[in-house]
């Protein structure tokens, strides 16, 4: 009778097993350098962690700190979307998304990221929170101007804005621009001073954020027949890259708000 030495039997079984998974179940290994963008020095013991989106939000999958050369290896279940994070304490941290394919190991890169600026007091935009969505509290508008809503008149008004922690609006960080008339200005002017905002968060800690709204008005003359909604067009010019590619999100949903009333 042939006898199996236990090391040996618990290779095999290992080997078996692994070989009857799904080849885009298996394990991967996703490796990286991270350095600081100014100075490019290796970013030693930084925090770094592989998330995944579930039901209940974010998930950590692993997590890691770096090496002496700022390098790091964390292991992703299955191909897929993931994020990795990056940063000694939150709520300042960085996300970066990676993309994992079947049977593919991702090559191994360098992070820049700027590391001797996370005591840097700006806000978060949409894409560093939690969740998106930036809906106002409460069910009060922008009111719709009167004059313009007997004229039948459609048009829009690009708010900017910083939402501080409580969920109230920094008042000498609003900037409304690309507005279509005066009257639509105004309301959407006079419905800031008394808004309030759902607080962003980065895992449970409150952060403030800079916010781009669009807001869109329209008369509705037949209800049944509703025309669709032009949206809103980002000025070409006036606003730095960042400003310009946050409204341009909130337009696609994130921060988009429709005023409309019937004539």
């Amino acid at each position: 009778m042939k006898y199996w030495r236990p090391s040996v039997l618990a290779a095999a079984l290992l080997t078996s097993a692994a070989l009857a998974l799904p080849r885009a179940l298996a394990a991967q290994a996703v490796a990286g350098r991270v350095i600081d963008d100014r100075t490019m020095q290796p970013a030693i013991e930084y925090a770094v962690r592989l998330l995944q989106m579930a039901d209940t939000g974010l998930v950590t999958l692993d997590e890691t700190t770096t090496d002496a050369k700022g390098q790091f290896t964390v292991v992703a279940p299955s191909a897929g979307s993931y994020l990795l994070t990056f940063g000694r304490a939150r709520p300042r941290v960085h996300r970066v998304p990676v993309e994992i394919a079947g049977g593919v190991t991702p090559t191994p890169k360098d992070f820049p990221l700027p590391i001797q600026r996370e005591s840097d007091t700006r806000p978060y935009v949409d894409v560093d929170v939690d969740s998106a969505s930036i809906v106002p509290k409460g069910e009060r508008g922008p009111a719709f101007p009167n004059e313009q809503r007997v004229a039948g008149a459609r048009g829009s008004v690009f708010a900017m804005f910083v939402v501080d922690t409580t969920g109230r609006l920094e008042r000498n960080s609003v900037r409304l621009f690309a507005g279509t008339h005066a009257d639509f200005v105004r309301s959407v002017e006079e419905w800031l001073t008394v808004g309030t905002f759902r607080v962003s968060h980065v895992g449970n800690v409150p952060v403030r954020r800079q916010v781009c709204l669009a807001v869109a008005f329209q008369v509705d003359t037949e209800p049944r027949e509703a025309r669709p909604l032009a949206k809103p067009r980002v000025p070409p010019a006036g606003l730095a890259n960042a400003s310009r590619a946050l409204c341009s999100r909130a337009v696609e949903g994130s921060g988009m708000i429709t005023v409309s009333v019937q004539r």
